[in-house]
This record gives structure tokens, C-alpha cells and sequence, in this order.
């Protein structure tokens, strides 16, 4: 599946878009739009790839998405997929309003949106009732209002988290692209299994020696850790939703060493799977 560019189409009358999915499964697209994009997971799990990002989602996730940042939502099981999506031209508002000093901090705002940004709790709590104001608002000047109210709640956030690493940076060749996403469906499908460089090497078309290099430059990190994030993606949601041992999902998630599991579980979680299981 190849990158794709996504066009935007507001509804008639709007100059952005107010989307309101409830679906089986998000569609899993790796893909982009010169529009920014805000998404709140409504009712759904799984993974999202925000630039070199690879995350775990679930319901009341809220980020911001900048213009022409690739990103994919991935369910960890087919059933109701639901989240609510604002995408709008920061040309919507022309450069005059973000010129004026009440609106420096969202001009800050989406100038960082490049990378992806994640908040707070609490301003994730009061953007999910800002954002029903939003979609409750009837077309002409009420939803614009309200989407600049929605912008400068975001914008309080003192240190919102960037998503993407400080090392990302927008692939621009899609040939690139195209090869990523061999990889990424390729590990998607095996990940329970032993994947060996060789495999991923052949997948993408490259000498296994530039497998390394090719993951660092558009994920910021070794073909192996990605793998290893991926697989404690998935042990993470066995721990809370299944009772199953830490020993079998260990296995089960293509650990082959239970001390191993622990160690990399614990560095990427800050706790070990069994208080993960018992605490979260």
C-alpha cells in the first residue's frame, strides 16, 4: 500500500472539514494532506504512526496533526471504530490574524505541528467538550468561532509533547514512501514470528547491511527496537484485557526469553509486566 495523498473536501458552505467516523475498523492508510488535522479517538485501540512515531491509542486520545505529516491508525480488532476529525488550511485565517499578538501562542501552535503534538490529561478533557461545542455548531461564523476557541485551548498547553522525533523529517521521495510501507504491512503480518534482517531486506528492496540506515532515516530508530516497540504494543493490551500468564504472552508476542520480555518491557513501561497488569 503506497502513501497517499488525501484531498480534503469540506462540506457545502464550510472552508474546513468536520468528520465523524463510526466504523468497524479505521481504513489504515498511510497518508497525507497540506491540512492540519486535529482526531479524537472516540470508541477504538490500537496503534498510530505519526511521522516516526509509532504510539498505542485508545479512547480520549486528541492530537495534532501538521500539514503533510504522514500518519496511519491501525484497530487492534475489528468492531466500532469511532473518532471525530477537524481538518482545516491554516491559510483559513489568513496571515493577518496570526500576526496579531492574541494569537501568538496558536501561530506557536501550529508551527510546532510539524512533528505532532500530544497534551495533557486535562487539556485533552476540555478539548473533547470544546470539540462537541464545535460539531454541535451550524455552518457559518459559529463553527469558525468555534474552531479557534478549540485552537486556543490547545494552545494553553505550556509543553505539549512532540510526537515525531527531533531527528524527523517529511520524506519527500515517494518511492521511499512506497517502500516503507512494504515494511511496515510486511512486519504488521508477521510480527509473532522471527523476522530476520534478511526477511525485511527483501521485502524492501535493499542490501540487509542498509536496513538499518534505512529505519533510522524515516523512523529515528534501529529496525530492531521498532520491532520490539511493536511487539510490546501488543503485549501490553494482552496484559489488561486478557488473563493470560506473562509467560505466555510473552511467547505468544514473539519474546523468546522471559528475562528479555521483562527487561525491555520495563524500560519502555516503568514498571514490570505484572504491575503494569495490576496498577494500570
Amino acid at each position: 500500500m503506497k502513501l497517499s495523498r488525501e484531498s480534503v473536501q469540506p462540506g457545502d458552505g464550510a472552508s474546513f472539514a468536520r468528520l465523524d467516523f463510526d466504523l468497524d475498523q479505521f481504513d489504515a492508510r498511510y497518508h497525507y494532506h497540506p491540512e492540519i488535522e486535529i482526531t479524537l479517538i472516540v470508541d477504538s485501540e490500537g496503534q498510530r504512526l505519526v511521522g516516526d512515531a509509532l504510539e498505542n491509542f485508545g479512547p480520549g486520545d486528541l492530537i495534532l496533526i501538521g500539514a503533510n505529516v504522514p500518519h496511519q491508525y491501525r484497530n487492534w480488532q475489528v468492531g466500532r471504530a469511532r473518532s471525530r476529525v477537524v481538518q482545516f488550511d491554516r491559510a483559513l485565517f489568513g496571515p493577518a490574524l496570526f500576526e496579531l499578538p492574541e494569537f501568538s501562542r496558536v501561530r506557536n501552535l501550529l508551527d510546532r505541528s510539524a512533528r505532532g503534538l500530544d497534551f495533557s490529561p486535562e487539556v485533552k478533557r476540555r478539548g473533547r467538550t470544546q470539540l462537541e461545542r464545535l460539531f454541535s455548531a451550524s455552518e457559518g461564523p459559529d463553527s469558525v468561532i468555534e474552531l479557534l476557541a478549540l485552537l486556543s485551548l490547545l494552545s494553553s498547553e505550556k509543553r505539549p509533547r512532540p510526537i515525531a522525533s527531533a531527528a524527523y523529517s517529511q520524506p519527500l521521495k515517494l518511492k521511499k514512501i512506497d517502500r516503507l510501507q512494504r515494511v511496515l504491512n510486511y512486519l504488521e503480518g508477521n510480527w509473532r514470528e522471527p523476522i530476520r534482517l534478511e526477511d525485511v531486506a527483501r521485502v524492501a528492496a535493499l542490501h540487509p547491511q542498509s536496513v538499518s540506515r534505512f529505519f533510522q532515516q524515516h523512523l529515528g530508530t534501529s529496525f530492531q527496537a521498532y520491532l520490539v516497540q511493536l511487539r510490546l504494543g501488543r503485549a501490553a493490551r494482552l496484559l489488561l484485557e486478557t488473563d493470560r500468564t506473562v509467560v505466555d504472552i510473552a511467547f505468544y508476542c514473539g519474546f523468546n526469553n522471559l528475562a528479555n520480555f521483562n527487561r525491555h518491557f520495563q524500560k519502555a513501561y516503568g514498571r514490570t509486566p505484572s504491575a503494569y497488569r495490576s496498577t494500570v
